[in-house]
């Protein structure tokens, strides 16, 4: 009846004549009146682990193509360390020494696409580094020319590009000691660039790249001011070149990726600052391209509590499992007491805890103006507590579901998860056409997909549901 006297009130109105006050009050007071109270759900982190996309340790494995080799037995051997695999992220290095004359063989590119295709298939995401050692003799077994890495760069851009459902970062230029990009005949400033600027021109825009050091990205991108938000998500170069460091928390300079003496000129793009100037040069970038490696050399940096603050200035997103095992170990023997959540944790659970997005829904009200508008406005604080942002949008979907007839309302978003920064919150609103639900209780749930994987993002929250979702709170309309 009252869906019914809404339609009509302002025929009503017409026919009784605009300047009757009853008539206004009849279709103001008795019609547009919708009494309706809402109550938030109790916003509380959990200090379990939380395992999504995209972050968190990942385990190092290797590859080493050859013609003795073949796709099936190079699938087989994917399929087994992506199944035993704990972790979300997998570092794979594929050695490619074997070719370093000439072209990639069919057989070799063949046992590549394979285990890619095993990746796929697991579920598993990579972060892939392309080398030609593992050994510290990248001297000795680097292409004796840059057009054969250029070469292998060509052949094998397609087979990645077909696999952009698991392949995450690829890192590095091919060259270097363990393809960190260091003591190679390819290091200088012109050959470093023109590497990375054809993987740039090669690689799928939904693969992010990395670098070493902030000043080999700075060096690549011919620029030194950090990349802004306006510029992050955009396809263009400097919105996918983010950076790795497996010298992490080593020492004051992080072995080599910083130097002693600060910036000088400004317009010197090549130059590496100090610890401090380079922290915070990636706390501004890695706000949009992700950032992680392996921490090393049991040291005054990477005790527990300034390595928590340097993971989180850098945003970290990823760190190796088994290495530094002499820092990893240090931390499961340290007790981190900074975060009341986590009261009584040791050091490494709360680090992997907190690698790269953590999700927590703290805070929903609900706006409405029953006598002035048909929709009502639902807004919710979501906080990120962990090192990093997101740097994948997810689908995000709130759900209204009618406590007595089971009866779902499902409201897609347009919300925007990659703008939650590591360490802080942001506020979402969504408009609710609530006249058109039934009368009753309605329970608000959010959920969040990531539409690449399939997988469910799961929140930190104590009231995450059985379904993956979270809690956002209780709608009664009368």
């Amino acid at each position: 009846m009252k869906k019914l006297l809404h339609h009509i009130g302002p025929y009503i109105i017409f026919f009784l004549g605009f300047g009757s006050v009853l008539a206004v009050f009849i279709y103001v007071f008795c019609i547009r009146q919708l009494p309706v109270t809402y109550t938030p759900a109790a916003g509380k982190e959990s200090s379990a682990l939380v395992n999504n996309p995209y972050c968190g340790f990942y385990q190092l494995n290797g590859y080493l193509p050859s013609e003795e080799e073949d796709a099936d037995s190079a699938y087989d051997w994917a399929f087994q360390i992506c199944s035993n695999n704990p972790h979300e992220l997998m570092l794979l290095e594929i050695n490619l020494k074997n070719y370093n004359d000439g072209w990639l063989s069919q057989n070799a590119c063949d046992q590549i696409d394979r285990i890619l295709s095993a990746c796929s298939d697991t579920g598993q995401q990579i972060i892939l580094r392309f080398l030609y050692d593992w050994d510290g003799q990248a001297m000795d077994t680097e292409p004796e020319s840059r057009s054969i890495i250029e070469n292998h760069i060509r052949q094998l851009s397609s087979i990645v590009n077909a696999h952009t459902d698991c392949v995450y970062i690829m890192q590095g230029a091919f060259t270097g000691n363990v393809g960190e990009m260091n003591s190679t005949h390819y290091g200088s400033n012109e050959d470093m660039t023109a590497l990375v600027s054809l993987l740039d021109e090669c690689i799928d825009k939904e693969i992010f790249l990395s670098v070493r050091t902030p000043a080999q990205l700075r060096t690549i991108l011919k620029r030194k001011t950090p990349l802004t938000s306006t510029e992050a998500y955009s396809g263009s170069f400097p919105a996918r070149l983010g950076l790795f460091n497996d010298g992490m928390l080593g020492s004051v300079f992080d072995l080599g990726t910083y130097d002693d003496t600060p910036f000088e000129d400004p317009s010197d793009y090549t130059e590496k600052g100090t610890r401090e100037e380079e922290l915070d040069y990636q706390n501004r970038i890695c706000e949009y391209v992700p950032n992680g490696g392996e921490v090393t050399l049991d040291n005054e940096y990477n005790d527990i509590e300034p390595a928590v603050a340097d993971l989180r200035t850098m945003h970290v997103s990823y760190l190796n499992d088994a290495h530094d095992l002499a820092v990893l170990d240090k931390w499961k023997n340290s007790s981190y007491t900074e975060d009341p959540v986590f009261s009584g944790c040791n050091g490494y659970d709360y680090v992997e805890a907190h690698l790269g997005y953590r999700y927590v829904l703290t805070d929903s009200s609900l706006d409405f103006h029953s006598l002035l508008s048909d929709t009502a406005t639902l807004y919710f604080t979501i906080e990120n507590t962990g090192f990093a942002p997101a740097y994948k949008q997810f689908e995000v979907t709130l759900t209204a579901t009618n406590t007595q007839t089971g009866k779902e309302e499902t409201i897609a978003t347009t919300l925007d998860n990659r703008g939650i920064s590591g360490s802080d919150s942001s506020i979402f609103h969504q408009e609710l056409n609530i006249r058109k639900w039934d009368p009753g209780t309605y329970e608000i749930t959010l959920s969040m997909k990531d539409p690449v994987t399939g997988k469910i993002i799961h929140f930190a929250n104590e009231n995450e549901t059985e379904n993956d979702s979270v809690s956002v709170g209780t709608l009664r309309i009368k």
